[in-house]
């Protein structure tokens, strides 16, 4: 079977599974990461490099790997996501490639509730155990325009106004929410391909973080997706 076929699942840093698919594309520009700091507290992303190339590959595995490691030391996700802008400003030469992510801290001792922070398409969904909601919007131009009740052509969904590279502090999206009980972090690969009700009866179906990952990859798959396609699944002690 051809490498850009297979589904290749792992377990990065913080014990937290994901999956992705590389899907047709010449190169796999996803990436995911998780990262425990000493006190316990989690962070996890999911990073989509923007175009084919080596070098928007390397970009997402750098903004998901350091915005991770600064999330879970500072407590901040929106912070992690600007260090990592700080980090491909300053490596420019080394590092031309832009990333969309989005980055999310897991309750601590002294918080109860989710924290996120994105920029660009990737998304965080929240999945209770009846109901499956999203948590982030859009950069996109295709999200501003129908924001203004504008007509959008489909190209422009792919178009990011946000990414990692060009974000200031202003534009970085933030949340704060409740513990959901699951949590779904994915690439574009997956929620173009996969309808709502489709993600959530992947994860109503049960079984570990790690196969539930697997299960929407491979629904993305099997949809025709054309892109590289990762999601990331964390359950919460409440929501096992």
């Amino acid at each position: 079977m051809h490498a850009a076929a297979t589904i290749e699942a792992s377990c990065v840093d913080g014990g937290e599974p994901w999956a992705s698919r590389q899907g047709p594309r010449r190169h796999q520009a996803d990436a995911a990461a998780a990262y425990r700091h000493a006190t316990g507290r989690l962070a996890v992303a999911v990073a989509d490099g923007v175009g084919d190339s080596e070098a928007a590959g390397f970009a997402a595995r750098l903004v998901a790997d350091h915005a991770v490691r600064v999330a879970a030391l500072e407590g901040r996700p929106d912070t992690a996501l600007l260090a990592a802008h700080d980090l491909l400003t300053s490596t420019r030469d080394l590092v031309p490639g832009d990333a969309a992510a989005v980055v999310a801290l897991a309750p601590g001792a002294d918080d109860p509730r989710w924290r996120l922070a994105w920029v660009g398409d990737c998304r965080a969904l929240a999945w209770d155990g009846r109901s499956l909601r999203t948590l982030t919007a859009d950069h996109t131009v295709a999200a501003a325009l129908r924001a203004r009740g504008l007509h959008v052509h489909p190209r422009l969904a792919h178009v990011l106004t946000v990414s990692a590279r060009t974000a200031s502090p202003q534009e970085v999206g933030i949340a704060v929410v409740d513990d959901p009980g699951t949590l779904l972090l994915v690439s574009d690969g997956v929620h173009r391909s996969v309808a709502g009700p489709a993600l959530a009866a992947a994860l109503a179906e049960g079984g570990s973080d790690a196969e539930r990952a697997e299960r929407i990859v491979a629904l993305a798959a099997a949809a025709g997706a054309t892109d590289n396609a990762t999601a990331l699944v964390v359950t919460s002690p409440r929501g096992a």
